[in-house]
């Protein structure tokens, strides 16, 4: 494929289906495993990202091809298009089918490849499995049965844990991923493909996330007990809410298993589990698929450009992609010509964190760190008491990163100015040079804090200078751009205030600006200012009978709800000389 062509679409996903019943979303119920029999048409989905989305048409001719394959792999179809890629098209979809209109007349059991070729280049793959264990199977529940479901809480991979602890209320300040850990037997003599299909659900039913596991059981001559591992959430703690929560476990659109569960305060163990004993333990599985390279790169670079605000590290950051990819693109050692290593300078809630994670998101999808994660440090966690613990510590801290980025934030606490030669914040930078060197191009090493602290901290050491040559300054917000990020917050609550209480909240958050020191809370204090007026406003419907609230009262801050951020009243949370109570308190980013 030449470069024109490649330079014009980024590949996003192929799906299968059996189905042309839209779902929620402008979904299809796509599948990897279907039963013979119930199969009439098989459907393909090919997605992917329009570069040229509000520049220009551009003309496109694909084909997608269905095989079967075997040793002597058969072709059942090639389906042409040739179609316009409108400029206002930013995803993209081709969709075609296959089969004949009586389900079981023409699918057979097999394994079979769905291909998409463009300028005669294969760009996208994927394969689906047809089963046929007779032809009730499905309908009788002849594949498989689910002999118990268990949950627990770990990381994005599921580690062999013969000490897990299984849970039915998690602790919300604590829990990444929910999982599940399904036991099930094959109930036929064949071999065949599973894919089971995991639906988190909150209490009034709506999903929260799903997720998929493939296996391959083998055939049951044994009555062998496997076990499959699978979960949704994410690497850090936040994602799920005090709510009561359902997983649904589905095979072939059957509901299989359900296990209910309670996000909270604490744990609550679950007691009097009985041990299985496990023939064939699938083994350690991802519980999210690794992304596709230039699909994150293109989900990062959105999410960056989509922030308010921060229009020089938007700029910076993308004339960094384009010159990494420029000097892929002409076989330059681009590890060579980019520093993984930077210093962010700025005040609290300026978004130093929020840019870190995307970075690290950034440099993943160009291929540059394998894993993209972020690990988050201070002081506190990499200084100990003694002589000898602090390098133990910022070392364990660094290999939890390593394939990542290192965050350190408020950096300069490490210098020890002020201190003692002997302060051990010196033996973790000593610790942190040490291991970027020996690590070169396989960790990132993100140092944080205020604008001139940041300075003297790389200035107190030769090696810091030479290794943090990239520099990333975070003005604090404007207070148009402060009163953008306080409406979106607003909207995010399903709330917006009305003219007189906008009025005063954008005089207030003007006075915060002209008023502020490097103590400002910025963004941080936004978010603060809005759950007061949103908690002002619930206390104020609360007094009023619940049949005389209406719905513009629900949805809308009035004044009386904002006006005690009054910049006039001295005893006031903003007035005259005294500070506000929010808008200058010591807050880290």
């Amino acid at each position: 494929m030449d470069k024109a062509m490649q330079s014009k679409f980024v590949v996003k996903d192929l799906k299968v289906h059996s189905s042309d019943e839209w779902m929620a979303d402008g979904t299809k119920k796509y599948r990897r495993v279907f039963d013979r029999y119930e199969l009439s048409y098989v459907y393909v989905e090919f997605s992917f990202f329009n570069k040229l989305f509000d520049e220009e048409d551009w003309d496109l001719d694909v084909t997608l091809e269905c095989t079967l394959n075997t040793s002597n792999p058969v072709k059942l179809c090639s389906l042409k298009q040739t179609r316009k890629v409108s400029k206002t098209e930013n995803i993209v979809y081709i969709r075609e089918s296959w089969g004949k209109p009586a389900a079981g007349d023409f699918w057979k059991i097999g394994d079979y490849k769905w291909s998409v070729l463009i300028d005669n280049n294969v760009v996208s793959e994927t394969v689906f499995h047809v089963e046929d264990l007779g032809p009730d199977a499905l309908a009788k529940n002849g594949y498989i049965n689910i002999e118990s479901i268990k949950l627990f809480e770990s990381d994005v991979t599921i580690e062999a844990d013969p000490a897990r602890k299984y849970y039915n209320k998690f602790k919300r300040d604590e829990t990444r991923y929910v999982c599940a850990e399904i036991q099930l037997r094959s109930k036929s003599e064949k071999g065949f493909y599973v894919e089971l299909f995991f639906h988190y659900l909150d209490k009034a039913g709506f999903l929260k996330g799903k997720s998929s596991e493939l296996i391959y059981v083998k055939p049951n001559t044994q009555q062998l007990l496997y076990t499959v591992q699978n979960g949704w959430g994410s690497s850090t703690p936040g994602l799920w809410k005090n709510n009561f929560y359902s997983i649904d476990v589905y095979f072939m659109e059957v509901l299989m298993a359900s296990a209910t569960f309670e996000v909270g305060d604490t744990w609550n163990e679950e007691t009097n589990i009985k041990p299985v004993k496990v023939d064939e333990v699938i083994p350690q599985i991802n519980i999210v698929p690794k992304p596709n390279p230039e699909i994150l790169l293109q989900k990062s670079l959105a999410q960056l450009n989509s922030l308010i605000g921060l229009a020089n590290i938007k700029n910076d950051v993308n004339e960094m992609v384009t010159l990494v990819n420029f000097y892929k693109e002409t076989g330059k050692d681009f590890l060579n010509k980019f520093s993984l290593h930077s210093v962010f300078t700025g005040n609290p809630g300026t978004g130093k964190t929020t840019i870190a994670r995307i970075l690290s998101g950034i440099y993943q999808g160009l291929g540059i760190l394998e894993k993209g994660h972020l690990v988050e440090v201070d002081r506190e966690t990499l200084v100990a008491g003694f002589i000898g613990q602090t390098a133990i510590k910022t070392k364990a801290k660094l290999d939890e990163a390593l394939g990542g980025i290192l965050f350190v934030d408020e950096a300069y606490s490490l210098a020890g100015h002020g201190l003692s030669e002997n302060d051990f914040g010196q033996e973790a930078i000593a610790t942190i040079l040490k291991y970027m060197e020996d690590n070169r191009g396989k960790i990132g090493i993100i140092v944080a804090g205020y604008p001139d602290n940041m300075q003297d901290f790389v200035n107190s050491n030769p090696g810091l200078r030479s290794r943090f040559d990239k520099y990333f300054q975070f003005p604090d917000y404007s207070p148009e751009e402060m009163w953008a990020i306080a409406s979106a917050l607003f909207n995010t609550e399903k709330v917006s205030p009305n003219e007189a209480a906008s009025a005063h909240l954008v005089n207030y958050l003007k006075w915060l600006y002209d008023q502020r020191d490097e103590n400002f809370g910025n963004a941080r204090t936004v978010r603060q200012v809005v759950a007061e007026c949103v908690k002002n406003q619930n206390l104020r419907l609360a007094t009023i009978a619940k049949e005389n609230r209406t719905t513009e009262m629900l949805n809308t801050i009035i004044l009386d709800d904002v006006k005690e951020f009054d910049i006039n009243e001295p005893n006031r949370w903003g007035g005259g000389k005294k500070r506000s109570k929010i808008g200058f308190r010591k807050q880290d980013d």
